[in-house]
């Protein structure tokens, strides 16, 4: 045993070595090139699900401009722009009311690399780089949110061969609040999201979004 014990603390002084040594603003380089070649220059969608479908029956049927069955959630997004997220054929009162979900979508990882001006300086002052852990297969890359919101941190898991992101956990100080998890799809030459899956830790919230109707745009 006490030569057991040894070896068990060389091999994590070299884990933790490992992990110390990657740099994080290298990786975020090489994802957000990622990113800019996956995607094209614009991409529409419409954004289905019963979370989506919910919300729309609470609409009045006098704010309709044509049936029910025309509503949709479209969601546009051009790489270095913000995303909009518009709700169709309904009257300008209703237009808008998924916006508020504009900044949830951002914090899922998603599109943040190429969307609105974004860079690693632009990241760094609203984030605190806290921690990078590397398994076989992919990174854990977690990060702290600055001013009055630093007791919330999430922790992106990132493929990498590809490095994509692929789940996001959200915490208030250590407690999990809920994760979500992204598949992807290829469509023509582009690799977009396909569906988004998210889940609270305490069981409520168990949803999600999928992107139907996906057009892309090289200008």
């Amino acid at each position: 045993m006490k030569k057991i014990l040894p070896i068990i603390i060389i091999l994590c002084s070299i884990a933790y070595s490992q992990d110390a040594n990657i740099n994080f603003q290298d990786i975020y380089s090489k994802m957000k090139e990622k990113y800019s070649s996956m995607y094209p220059k614009k991409f529409e969608a419409h954004i289905d699900g019963k979370i989506v479908q919910r919300q729309i029956d609470t609409i009045p049927a006098k704010s309709y401009t044509k049936t029910k069955s025309d509503i949709k959630l479209k969601f546009t997004f051009s790489q270095g722009y913000k995303p909009t997220i518009i709700l169709e054929n309904v009257d300008s009162f209703y237009r808008g009311m998924f916006s508020v979900f504009e900044g949830a979508l951002e914090t899922v990882g998603f599109y943040t690399l190429v969307g609105d001006a974004n860079n690693y300086d632009s990241l760094s002052k609203k984030f605190t780089f806290e921690n990078i852990k590397e398994n076989r297969n992919e990174y854990e890359i977690t990060l702290r949110a600055k001013g009055e919101n630093e007791n919330y941190s999430v922790t992106y898991t990132v493929n990498k061969d590809s490095l994509i992101i692929e789940r996001a956990e959200y915490y208030n100080k250590k407690s999990k609040i809920y994760d979500v998890n992204i598949s992807y799809e290829d469509i023509e030459n582009y690799t977009l999201p396909k569906i988004i899956k998210y889940r609270s830790s305490d069981g409520r919230v168990n949803s999600e979004i999928e992107f139907v109707d996906i057009k892309t745009y090289d200008k």
